[in-house]
This record gives C-alpha cells, structure tokens and sequence, in this order.
C-alpha cells in the first residue's frame, strides 16, 4: 500500500478551492487540514484572486464526528460510566424495598446507596477534571494536521536526501512538494 494515497472521504474537513482554482494533490488536502490561508495566498502563479472571506474548509459529513469520536479524551467517555453508576444507584434504592423481602431491604439499600454515592463522586471529579475544556474543533484539527505535515516532511526529506545526491534545503524541498501538489512542474518550482 502506498502511504501517500489518501482517501478525502475519511478526513474530517473538505477542501472547498475558490472557482477557477485548480484543486491540489489529496496529500496537501490531508496534510493541511483546517489550515487558514492568507489573503494574497497564491499557491500557483495563475490562481485567481481569493474572495473576502473565502471558506476553505468545510464538514465532511460523517468524518468530522469520526474524528472527534476517535480523539475524545478518556474522561470524557467515563462520564457516561459514573452517570450510569449513579442511575443504577438510583434505580436499585427506588426498587429495593419494593422487590426484596424482610431485611434484605437493608443490604439492598445500602449497596444501591454505595453505588449512587460512587456514581456522584466519579461525575464530579470527571466534570472537575474537563473544565479546562478541549481545544475547538478547528484548532484540534489544525494541530493534528501540523503534527502530521511536520512527520510527512521529516520522513520524505530523509527518503529524497537517501535517493538524489542534490544538496538541497528542507524548505526548497517543502516548496518543490507544494508546486507538485499543485501541478506545477519542479523546473517551475524551483524559478
């Protein structure tokens, strides 16, 4: 499998060019998720003026909330299994004295209290320790997109330093990439 095939279905965001511009190779889509372009940002030299507030990212669909599905951080599914500690709780000391016979209402109230008690505490502390909040959405995807761009350059630089014997730049690398990823040719890349 070829790792730099990318399925566009399966990224969180769409790319959304101006009309008139051609639309880039899917590795800069995926590598350059939710990224916010300049005004003048002119990837190739006959693309067309940006319109003022051009949206360039857009939800794709199911994606987005795989994304985010796939990122929730650890406490906050445990929320859901201290809230359903407490409703079993709960549920046990409504039905206990109803279901259990002579003093055995007892142990069931005390055990159905225990679980309501643990419940409650793990709720809490769960909502205590999100309240610093996640990062928004756009900002989670910037970052995961700026850490895989970082790894995909790193990675490929050291493969193309392996194969051509040119001494060349990382960051003339990076801008020969981008020509390619937006049909320009290396020879024009590199004027």
């Amino acid at each position: 499998m070829n790792k730099d095939v990318v399925d566009l279905e399966a990224l969180p965001l769409r790319f959304n060019p101006p009309d008139g511009w051609r639309m880039p190779d899917p590795l800069f889509i995926s590598l350059h998720q939710g990224e916010v372009f300049a005004n003048d940002w002119q990837p190739y030299p006959e693309a067309p003026p940006i319109p003022p507030s051009w949206p360039w990212w857009e939800e794709n669909g199911t994606s987005w909330y795989r994304f985010f599905r796939d990122r929730a951080p650890l406490p906050a599914r445990a929320l859901g299994n201290w809230f359903s500690l407490s409703a079993l709780g709960l549920l046990m000391f409504a039905v206990s004295p109803f279901a259990l016979p002579g003093w055995y209402v007892a142990i069931g109230g005390t055990v159905s209290l225990v679980l309501l008690v643990l419940g409650i505490r793990g709720v809490i502390r769960t909502m205590k320790s999100q309240s610093a909040g996640p990062l928004e959405p756009l900002d989670a995807i910037r970052a995961w997109a700026t850490e895989r761009r970082s790894d995909y350059f790193a990675q490929a630089y050291a493969s193309f330093r392996r194969s051509d014997p040119r001494e060349i730049s990382l960051e003339t690398f990076i801008a020969s990439q981008k020509a390619q990823w937006w049909g320009e040719s290396s020879a024009t890349a590199e004027n």
